[in-house]
């Protein structure tokens, strides 16, 4: 009798230290990680997106170059402050709708898989689930 009471005792201990190893499973599987430099590379059109900003750079250029020849310096400085703003909200306008899509795809994959919290691949030492790969694939559909 007393054997089986220490048994059970033991059987009890171990069962709950499973039960407690797959609460922790499941509990860091509530956390998942993206590689965002991967799924921007792999994005869609990317490389089309990134030649129109750089083109838009290059024509700036030219343009501060060609108007620039003969300024003075303090409306050169004028003129190279103005151009990179503009640049700047090229580039936003550009991005923007490949970095909205891309937020709201990551966002999908992380409810699909029951993931409430999700951070860049960079900040995650160990543990939760990389979505990467689906969120590549969900962008590519």
């Amino acid at each position: 009798m007393k054997k089986k009471l220490i048994a059970f005792i033991c059987l009890l201990l171990l069962m709950s230290g499973f039960a407690s190893t797959a609460l922790a499973a499941e509990q860091s599987s509530l956390v998942g990680f993206v590689n965002v430099p991967n799924v921007l590379q792999n994005y869609p059109g990317i490389k089309d997106i990134l030649q129109k900003i750089s083109d838009e750079k290059v024509r700036l250029q030219n343009q501060y170059n060609e108007q620039a020849k003969d300024m003075p310096d303090s409306d050169k400085n004028t003129l190279s402050t103005n151009l990179s703003q503009e640049y700047a909200k090229f580039e936003q306008s550009t991005m923007a709708p490949v970095q909205q899509q891309i937020q709201n795809t990551i966002a999908k994959v992380a409810k699909d898989n029951g993931i409430k919290n999700v951070v860049n691949s960079n900040a995650m030492l160990f543990g939760g689930k990389d979505l990467t790969g689906e969120v590549v694939k969900a962008l590519q559909k």
